[in-house]
């Protein structure tokens, strides 16, 4: 796929749908930690270890979509995101991650 995922979304019958809404519950949580360690200074913030830091942490972890706007019954998001478990597991990915990233940047 030489454009990207926005591509296939601008493509008919897909442009009729708000894919905006559908969410990684990982991602939200990967995202936060990378942010707190760049802000204590705890990682290189360079575009590539950022992205492949977060690519990496993201591609170890069991992919976990929410609709946005949706009442989910089981396991809010919220309930996600706060939980000590994934949060605890999304620090250990993000963790491992970054030492085999900053073992080998790409700059």
């Amino acid at each position: 796929m030489a454009g990207g995922k926005m591509d296939i979304l601008d493509r008919p019958p897909l442009d009729r749908y708000d894919f905006s809404r559908m969410a990684n519950m990982w991602e939200k949580l990967v995202l936060e930690i990378v942010a707190d360690m760049i802000e204590r200074r705890e990682m290189c913030d360079c575009q590539d270890c950022v992205l492949d830091t977060s690519a990496l942490a993201l591609n170890s972890l069991p992919t976990r979509y929410w609709i946005l706007g949706s009442y989910d019954a089981f396991c809010p998001p919220e309930k996600f995101t706060e939980d000590s478990m994934n949060v605890r597991l999304a620090q250990e990915a993000v963790m491992r991650a970054y030492q085999l990233v900053s073992q080998n940047p790409h700059h």
